[in-house]
């Protein structure tokens, strides 16, 4: 993996992840306490793993109405307890895009400023519905996140259950296959938050270990009762 020295100290490239969660009414009830009962889990498994966590930068975004901070883009080893996150309003998903938008550009430039090289950011994007916003507002906010002339650009899977549309869901990947997974038909609805959060720390790890070999990739996760979303090859 690529590195640079600092005196006597190694340095490596980070890799940031962003988990950026629907917190919007539709997640009340046993949704939402499963993704605040797994989440102590991500910590585990990344904090706890030296190699993982010498590269993974790790933040969670939680949208509703509005879009929230909820944890700093940080080393997992250096936390002492993941945040809980509540249930708010409506499901817009423009805000969770414009707070990405502004919030990779921040902790870039503050990552610079601490002698820190980035791999291109990932977003765990994750929903049980379909946006509340107007089409055209949501989609000109994504096309500003993943716009390729801004160079931090991150690169997005997504996940859907519940009320989640499956063509929204391949929208906000690019329509790039393998990148948007949706619940699978008859899926137990108790299993499937859990399988979801243990499918993303295995898309951590995965992604980490990629680093180490010189070709970093985001990569995606295998989840038994998910499946990814079929996506037309463009004319």
């Amino acid at each position: 993996m690529a590195s640079e020295y600092v005196g006597t100290e190694e340095r490596y490239a980070v890799f940031p992840f962003y988990l950026c969660l629907d917190v919007s009414q539709s997640m009340a009830g046993e949704p939402i306490a499963q993704v605040n009962a797994e989440l102590p889990g991500i910590r585990a498994a990344v904090g706890q793993d030296p190699a993982v966590a010498e590269v993974v930068r790790f933040g969670i975004v939680t949208f509703s109405d509005v879009a929230r901070t909820v944890l700093p883009l940080s080393d997992l080893a250096l936390v002492e307890a993941m945040p809980t996150v509540e249930v708010e309003g409506r499901t817009s998903y423009a805000a969770a895009f414009d707070h990405l938008r502004r919030l990779i550009e921040v902790d870039y430039q503050a990552g610079r400023t601490g002698g820190e090289r980035w791999y291109r950011p990932a977003v765990l994007f994750v929903s049980d519905g379909r946006p509340t916003d107007p089409e055209e507002r949501w989609r000109a906010s994504h096309r500003r996140l993943v716009d390729p002339s801004w160079r931090r650009h991150p690169n997005i899977l997504a996940f859907g259950f519940g009320d989640a549309v499956s063509e929204v869901l391949a929208a906000v990947v690019e329509n790039k296959p393998n990148r948007a997974f949706i619940t699978t038909e008859g899926a137990n609805p108790s299993r499937v938050v859990p399988e979801l959060m243990a499918g993303l720390v295995q898309s951590i790890v995965s992604s980490s270990a990629s680093a180490y070999t010189g070709s970093p990739q985001l990569v995606p996760p295998q989840l038994p009762n998910m499946a990814p979303i079929q996506v037309d090859e463009l004319e």
